[in-house]
């Protein structure tokens, strides 16, 4: 009979078990790469779904429309089925100045990238100036600066000279860590031009295309948001200086920065005091394979309240086997109702905007 090497054979076991391990977190730092270069490069911004609940965002050229001032906060939760989603946190204000055509503007955004903690700070102000330009047309601009920081932390990431034999993990390791936090400025401008039935806007984001990354720098190339709608009425009427009303309204977005291009077409439907809508997000119009995801959208507006919720179902790509996202914006904001339905209330002036609210 053989005897059996106990000390050989523990000696394999343990190989093997470093290197399954080795392995495990060879992939996930492999994913924390991608999710990296995702975000970093093409993804640098995140695109909400809700993006008229979330206007200053969209376009500064939004800063102070439609009402005297306005708070809002928004909630987006990417890729839900990951171990370490993308979560985006935003807090926005802006107020109309008075006496005046211009509104100023805030933002304030946190964003949290998979498990690897790639977190980003944002923070931004606008200027906006709305005017009538004919008796049926109105025109906005908009101008806007922020300052962005970067950061990684290495918290939740396990290397390999913090595992031991027994199965015990060290606290610290030997890895040094070579991504130092970057910060950088940008510049954005938007312009809006809108009747009481129509709108159109274009926003030139990062027109100084700062430098930005861990370790080595690169440009960060202007992106370009082109947005434009309609709204059919089938029903409308005023009531105690309340629009009440049936409307349909559909949408187009398109976004191109560098080599990137995405195309969304919505339609949403208004019957007060309730928004339902849908955005298919990614429409295939080019060669290039890219996300495709249906947004269901679902919004309730009141006098001087909005709440809006929408999941993104992925169709194809990444965001089908990870989950797509859920998005809540909650809005406080304070109208004047002769500025919100001029057009309605045979004012010669149009001021108000009519695209969705979410």
């Amino acid at each position: 009979m053989h005897k059996i090497n106990c000390t050989k054979f523990s000696s394999i076991k343990r190989a093997r078990d470093s290197f399954s391990i080795n392995m495990s977190i060879k992939k996930a730092c492999l994913f924390l790469m991608y999710c990296l270069y995702s975000l970093v490069s093409n993804a640098q911004d995140v695109q909400f779904t809700q993006q008229y609940a979330n206007r200053l965002y969209l376009n500064p050229a939004f800063t102070g429309l439609n009402h005297d001032w306005s708070v809002s906060f928004a909630h987006r939760n990417q890729w839900p089925a990951l171990n370490g989603s993308f979560v985006t946190n935003q807090l926005t204000a802006d107020f109309s100045i008075p006496g005046q055509k211009g509104a100023a503007g805030l933002i304030l955004q946190q964003d949290r990238a998979g498990i690897g903690g790639l977190r980003k700070l944002h923070a931004a102000l606008s200027y906006g100036y709305h005017t009538t330009f004919t008796k049926k047309w109105a025109i906005a601009a908009g101008l806007q600066a922020s300052i962005t920081s970067l950061a990684l932390s290495y918290d939740n990431l396990v290397f390999g000279d913090q595992l031991s034999d027994n199965g015990m993990v060290a606290v610290t390791s030997a890895e040094i860590n070579s991504f130092e936090p970057t910060n950088y400025l940008s510049v954005s401008v938007g312009g809006l031009a809108f009747t009481d039935q129509f709108w159109i806007g274009l926003t030139a984001a990062q027109l100084n295309k700062p430098s930005y990354g861990f370790g080595q720098n690169t440009k960060l190339p202007i992106q370009f948001t082109a947005n434009t709608g309609y709204k059919f009425y089938a029903r409308s009427y005023v009531k105690q200086g309340k629009l009440f009303e049936l409307s349909f309204s559909p949408a187009v977005t398109y976004t191109r920065q560098e080599n990137f291009s995405r195309t969304d077409i919505g339609l949403y439907t208004i019957l007060t005091p309730l928004t339902l809508g849908f955005v298919y997000k990614g429409v295939p119009v080019s060669d290039l394979e890219q996300d495709q995801t249906l947004a269901l959208i679902a919004g309730l507006q009141l006098e001087q309240f909005k709440v809006g919720f929408s999941h993104d179902v992925g169709i194809s790509g990444f965001s089908r086997q990870a989950g797509g996202a859920n998005e809540i914006s909650l809005i406080f904001e304070r109208l004047d109702v002769n500025k919100l339905f001029p057009s309605r209330l045979k004012y010669k002036n149009i001021k108000h905007i009519i695209c969705p609210a979410f």
